[in-house]
């Protein structure tokens, strides 16, 4: 028998009554994944009770968000299809976004399909350490989030994160209680200040309770994981384009003002005015593209003024002429 997702498989539990429980699980053969999200099963947590916590997460590195029902192509069996989990996948890897808590007595297996993947859990799947070391998620080129699953077992526990751009690491983030559950929970640092296109390697520490209640000195150290920061993509600078559209006029004898302006580029620019030259009396400042002075003489002057920017090894220039008139002193 199949369906869109392959073939079927039948899955036959025993409750504790001792009566013969049966169900249908998809069995997704694993060419059928497609790119996007795929799940993942971080560990699993026993309580007391027998109960078992399975901590589910996922990595997306197809490059877009995803944005995926809850339905045939996402849903948790044998439970009921909506268990808590997400349903819009962002990029990057994110552990334990989600739990589902189960007796493996009447469900030995709990699994998680997406998006054509399958990932189960139970009672034998890997127990969370006291401490261990997730993937990075949010990485930036100059930030990102350091992720944990913290089991204090019942026992005072606190934790940080080792980083640095070594295995030896050099700093550590903010010592924090996780307090004294049973269960197993995720844990995170933000980091902020990174260096773009650089490696950082990191893990997550814990520091267990004595028993008689005091912080304990031994640490367990989770697994040392890393992750590369991208690397800062500065777009070109746009094209030079003069902004100034026209120069003002002047009055012979009077003090004259007026600042070029140019657009793009790399800068500094350099500005010179060429062909016929200012009128008498101005000049043209290089550096700033401040025309000044007092004209000496009447009428109007064609002006070529040409900026050039820094941009190295070619430069760019840009030429364009101007029109300046000169009124005569009025008497």
């Amino acid at each position: 028998m199949t369906g869109r997702h392959g073939r079927l498989r039948a899955a036959m539990t025993v409750a504790a009554g001792g009566c013969l429980l049966s169900g249908l699980a998809i069995a997704v053969p694993a060419d059928a994944a497609t790119a996007g999200p795929v799940p993942s099963l971080d560990c699993v947590a026993t309580s007391g009770d027998g109960m078992v916590t399975a901590y589910f997460g996922y990595t997306n590195a197809s490059g877009a968000v995803a944005d995926i029902a809850v339905g045939d192509d996402n849903q948790v069996f044998p439970l009921a299809q909506d268990q808590g989990q997400p349903s819009e996948f962002a990029t990057g890897s994110f552990p334990s976004v989600f739990t589902v808590t189960f007796d493996p007595v009447i469900f030995p297996t709990m699994s998680w399909i997406l998006n054509g993947t399958e990932v189960d859990a139970s009672a034998t799947s890997p127990q969370c350490a006291p401490g261990t070391t997730a993937p990075a998620s949010g990485v930036s080129a100059t930030a990102a989030t350091l992720n944990g699953v913290i089991t204090p077992g019942g026992t005072d526990t606190q934790y940080t994160f080792e980083y640095g751009t070594t295995s030896a690491y050099g700093s550590s983030t903010t010592l924090t209680d996780a307090g004294d559950g049973d269960a197993a929970e995720l844990v995170q640092a933000a980091l902020t200040g990174l260096s773009p296109a650089t490696t950082y390697y990191f893990r997550l520490d814990t520091t267990i309770g004595n028993p008689d209640g005091t912080v304990g000195t031994a640490t367990t150290d989770g697994a040392q994981q890393s992750f590369t920061t991208p690397a800062v993509v500065v777009p070109p600078p746009a094209g030079l384009a003069l902004t100034t559209s026209a120069l003002p006029s002047g009055t012979v004898g009077s003090p004259y003002s007026a600042t070029l302006s140019a657009t793009g580029g790399s800068r500094p620019y350099t500005w010179h005015a060429t062909g016929a030259g200012l009128p008498l009396g101005l000049r043209l400042d290089e550096s700033t593209g401040v025309i000044s002075g007092r004209p000496l003489i009447g009428g109007t002057w064609k002006v070529a003024i040409t900026v050039t920017d820094s941009a190295a090894p070619a430069r760019e220039s840009l030429t364009e002429v101007y029109a300046i008139t000169i009124a005569k002193c009025r008497s």
